[in-house]
């Protein structure tokens, strides 16, 4: 049986003070559901995405978009979430336990909302932002490649660039973002400037998936999750996501299951807290390998009008990073460019896309979508 993303929508990435969290969330439901010409009360199950949100918001949700009786699950898995979501849902239809399914994730990162679960420190890396982990495996890229900080920062400054494009994200420059501007931001983590990492922003997206296609809708392949592998070369404390080695597992998965190689993908959504996850995660995904991903980057390839065009939306960097929202805003990207809807981003005859994610506690998840008419 298939499933198919038939609609998708999400709200603005930046401040939503006024708002309660659960209204983020409901709203970003009704522009799916509006996309997919779809009544509330057709949807088989609810499944939500959030890492902060209060006991009970998911319920608040469902409820604020209709009292059907519908079963709605709570998810938390950091900001691999949202795909945790899109899987469920995908499955929920996969089984044939429901026609359709909605998949919703919200978070309230820049003030958070009262009641909010936040984990007290436990351990000394617990003290540390997440952006000392990633520095530690940037500097050691780096040093294993042969290059220098210039890397990351061509790649902050191309979704720097691709955002001020996007009329929903965060961070939209008004001028042409440059390696040498990206270098020169303060640092926060050697090699990783403040312009290498990403924007702690509010934020609401949610997908339809149904098991009938519809006009424009996009067929969702394979949805992907795993938790911490064994990997020697990993540190066992500190560093809270999992190695780059999980996501390569996670996506051999999708790949496998989806019927399709790394060479077929048109278009990447992925995980990107600092610039230097962009470039790891390409090589782990199989669509670059290392000892060309240094060309790739400084020639342009990773743009809209690149061989290889990745978080053209701008990424957490940019657009900026809902956490249990994220994952479903790329997949939200992702869709509308398979649809040939992202306007001034559009990708030229892209016909399949991949989103990729990690979460704090070690969760990753890799998804695979394809567009109706291949």
């Amino acid at each position: 049986m298939s499933a198919w993303v038939i609609g998708a929508g999400m709200l603005p990435c930046g401040r939503h003070s006024d708002t309660p969290l659960h209204e983020l969330g409901a709203e970003a439901a009704r522009l799916a559901l509006d996309d997919a010409g779809l009544p509330y009360d057709q949807v088989g199950e609810v499944f939500t995405s959030s890492m902060l949100a209060p006991p009970q918001t998911a319920l608040r949700v469902a409820h604020s978009l209709g009292r059907t009786g519908v079963p709605v699950t709570a998810i938390e898995s950091a900001s691999a979430g949202g795909l945790v979501a899109l899987r469920h849902a995908a499955w929920a239809v996969w089984s044939g336990r429901c026609e359709t399914a909605l998949a919703v994730g919200y978070e309230k990162s820049t003030m958070l909302e009262p009641g909010g679960v936040v984990p007290k420190p436990r351990d000394v890396w617990d003290l540390f932002p997440p952006q000392l982990s990633y520095a530690i495996d940037a500097t050691r890229f780096l040093y294993e490649q042969g290059q220098g900080p210039e890397l990351f920062a061509a790649v902050a400054a191309k979704s720097w660039n691709c955002a001020a494009r996007n009329e929903l994200a965060a961070r939209r420059p008004d001028h042409e973002v440059t390696i040498e501007e990206v270098l020169g931001a303060r640092m926060v983590a050697t090699p990783l400037t403040r312009m290498m990492c990403h924007a702690s922003v509010d934020g609401a997206a949610a997908v339809v998936v149904s098991r009938d296609a519809v006009p424009e809708a996009v067929e969702l392949l394979a949805v992907e999750q795993t938790s911490l592998v064994e990997d020697a070369s990993w540190p066992r404390v500190g560093p809270t996501i999992g190695p780059p080695s999980q996501t390569a597992r996670t996506a051999r998965r999708a790949f496998e299951i989806a019927g399709i190689a790394p060479s077929d993908v048109g278009i990447v959504s992925l995980h990107d807290m600092c610039a230097s996850e962009e470039v790891v995660t390409l090589v782990e995904l199989g669509v670059c390998d290392a000892d060309e991903i240094a060309d790739l980057v400084f020639s342009g390839g990773l743009s809209v009008k690149g061989r290889l065009p990745t978080n053209v939306d701008g990424g957490c960097l940019a657009r900026g990073h809902p956490m249990g929202a994220t994952a479903l805003a790329q997949t939200v990207d992702v869709v509308r460019q398979l649809r040939g809807r992202a306007a001034a981003r559009q990708v030229a005859d892209v016909h399949t896309g991949v989103v990729q994610t990690v979460g704090g506690g070690g969760s990753a998840a890799v998804a695979v979508l394809r567009r109706s008419d291949v």
